[in-house]
């Protein structure tokens, strides 16, 4: 049965996730062994690792570009958006000290799911966040899962009562404290306005926090780190992230001239960070959380505001414009309401078929149980679903994510010595 809907994906065009060596979550495992921390609990490593990659390794620095797919990384590189990039991976096409290695993201393609996987080494299904838009039974509301906070307001983290500790909430530890542990230093070069956010107090408060104004100075903080590093065996891994790229795909489409000129700005700081380092004893991981699909804002489907449709759920929608979560006790009547009101747009998931199949990963299902709905309907072509009204409105994008097109789902794994 597993394997039977892994099919059924791969035959109407989806890339299910790859949690045995070939996605985001061993690329987290990866930093786990070159630190020497990474347990008999852990997933594998990324599989194809070129070995002399991995030799006297003693710097590890993991850039996440957020919303950066290997589709919109080929493209920037074949229109010359990208020098520097580029100038990598034609040393990785001749096998010069670099590698290209395309993997998965996890599922749901999206941000609050990949960036804890990234700083936890566990999958979705492990460590909870598994969608934008969460129902939390904790809370009794569906939940935005980067701020933590009510998913109706574009403000505010349930953590600004100072009486619950984030802490409690977490389900996984991290591997900052398995780095830690085992004698290493980790650091997370973020914007400074996510010092404090919900998720970095739950996922990566035993890290070392370098916060930067402008996203210019990410480069700026990553060259400083590497350049004071102490002159001693103890591991060294720093995460550095960068939003703009999702951003600018989010408002304005992953393949105009507004993406183009965001990675070209993250291709020149990357330049100035790295590119007048001779390949020596630091290993950079340039990588992504997900990629984007094109999307028609003019064609969203109002989900949100179906009152048919609500009248058959137990919950509140929530989930992902490209999958959506419908939390219900009449499963059958919502999966006839929306193939006979919106024919041929929602391939269809029972939620204990998408546990069975292995989507959200491994472990324990009990807590996906909870915050996943009876049924999934996701999207594969232009269109993104109303998930939430945030502030009242609905947000029309022409760039989208979370769901399974080979667009959302491939992410580069671009690895060079530095």
């Amino acid at each position: 049965m597993p394997d039977a809907l892994r099919e059924r994906l791969r035959a109407h065009g989806y890339l299910p996730p790859d949690y045995d060596g070939g996605g985001l979550v061993n690329v987290a495992a990866t930093i786990l062994d070159l630190c020497g921390a990474r347990g008999p609990a852990d997933p594998p490593p990324l599989r194809g690792i070129e070995p002399s990659l991995l030799e006297g390794v003693r710097n590890i620095l993991a850039i996440l570009c957020d919303g950066l797919g290997s589709d919109q990384l080929r493209r920037v590189a074949k229109a010359g958006d990208t020098p520097f990039l580029s100038s990598v991976l034609d040393r990785a096409a001749r096998g010069d000290a670099a590698q290209l290695i395309d993997a998965t993201t996890i599922f749901p393609s999206t941000t609050a799911a990949a960036i804890t996987t990234i700083q936890t080494a566990r999958t979705p299904q492990e460590h909870g966040n598994i969608a934008y838009f969460l129902w939390l039974e904790e809370f009794a509301t569906v939940a935005q899962m980067l701020r933590w906070g009510p998913g109706a307001q574009r403000r505010g983290s349930f953590f600004d009562d100072r009486a619950l500790d984030p802490r409690a909430f977490v389900k996984v530890p991290s591997i900052h404290k398995a780095i830690r542990d085992h004698g290493g230093r980790s650091y997370i070069v973020e914007p400074e306005i996510f010092r404090n956010e919900a998720m970095t107090r739950m996922h990566a408060a035993e890290a070392n926090y370098v916060g930067y104004l402008l996203p210019s100075t990410m480069g700026v903080r990553i060259a400083q780190l590497l350049d004071e590093r102490a002159e001693d065996d103890s591991p060294l891994y720093i995460y550095a992230y960068w939003a703009g790229v999702d951003t600018v795909a989010h408002w304005y489409g992953p393949r105009g001239p507004e993406h183009a000129a965001e990675v070209a700005l993250f291709d020149r700081d990357l330049e100035r960070a790295l590119g007048g380092r001779q390949a020596g004893d630091t290993l950079v991981i340039l990588t992504a959380d997900h990629g984007h699909a094109s999307v028609d804002p003019s064609r969203l489907v109002d989900l949100e505001a179906d009152a048919e449709l609500r009248a058959l759920l137990r919950n509140p929608i929530a989930g992902e414009p490209r999958v959506v979560f419908l939390h219900t006790d009449r499963a059958a009547e919502v999966k006839a309401y929306l193939e006979h009101t919106y024919p041929g747009t929602f391939f269809l998931i029972d939620r204990e078929e998408a546990i069975a199949a292995g989507l959200f990963g491994r472990g324990d299902p009990s807590l996906a149980r909870r915050r996943v709905g009876e049924v999934l309907a996701m999207i594969g072509d232009d269109r993104g679903a109303s998930v939430v009204r945030v502030d009242g409105q609905v947000v029309q994008h022409r760039g989208s994510h979370g769901g399974m097109t080979p667009d959302e789902m491939r992410i580069p794994v671009l690895l060079w010595r530095a």
